[in-house]
């Protein structure tokens, strides 16, 4: 009794949640993506990092702008999208704004200078190594 409770509770803050961020103009990627080389099941970057780990925040940031140019296939990623795609990959903590310009500053993420950002040869590298 106790636990359907709390999942109805559960189940209407993520609602609020999604109504607050649609009011502020806040609309994060469709969650779901096709894994490539023709494969019918869907994957969510939450499901790809599962059991992985990272030396660095910049590392997170590099696999999330990965999975939305590579497996996602999107040209612009802003930070809004990164920031949506740490909360979608559940990573540990907080994203803040210098996981971003340190990840750039590695070379892993490229700065567009437009506000989007991409994968840089040495991001594409360490993204294709992290999914062998």
């Amino acid at each position: 009794m106790l636990n359907a409770q709390l999942q109805k509770i559960l189940a209407q803050l993520e609602n609020h949640e999604k109504r607050i961020r649609a009011l502020e103009g806040f609309n994060p990627p469709s969650e779901k993506t096709v894994l490539p080389i023709g494969s019918k099941k869907e994957i969510t970057l939450a499901e790809l990092i599962r059991g992985k780990s990272f030396r660095s925040g910049q590392q997170k940031v590099a696999i999330i702008v990965g999975y939305y140019e590579k497996i996602s296939k999107r040209s612009s990623i802003r930070e809004i999208d990164i920031k949506a795609g740490w909360v979608m990959g559940k990573f540990d903590g907080k994203y803040r704004s210098n996981l971003l310009e340190r990840a750039v500053k590695d070379g892993l993420v490229r700065d567009l200078e437009n506000g989007t950002f991409d994968m840089s040869q040495t991001g594409e590298k360490f993204f294709s190594g992290f999914l062998k």
